[in-house]
């Protein structure tokens, strides 16, 4: 991470065995405690946001996703009674 983009400040606070845990950490991987602590954040925040947004599927999984996707939509009677009465908003 290039030290000179970075400017905004994030404050933590926690107990002293983790921060020893986490200088630990930093410490073999040859890191900052700042820098492994962003790092490890920033692949956290990717896992989650991913998990998210995007899904993974086998060729047979994704044949049967565009299968689904293609084939007409099946007739629900209680949403078209719905739609065919006046509008509230009307």
């Amino acid at each position: 991470m290039n030290a000179s983009t970075r400017a905004e400040r994030i404050e933590i606070r926690a107990t002293l065995e983790l921060k020893a845990s986490l200088e630990k950490a930093a410490q073999l991987h040859g890191q900052t405690l700042s820098a492994f602590v962003l790092t490890a954040s920033r692949d956290a925040a990717s896992r989650v946001l991913g998990d998210q947004t995007r899904f993974a599927l086998s060729a047979e999984q994704m044949e049967a996703f565009h299968q689904a996707l293609d084939a007409p939509a099946r007739e629900l009677p209680g949403l078209k009674r719905l739609f065919a009465k006046p509008s509230v908003f009307s």
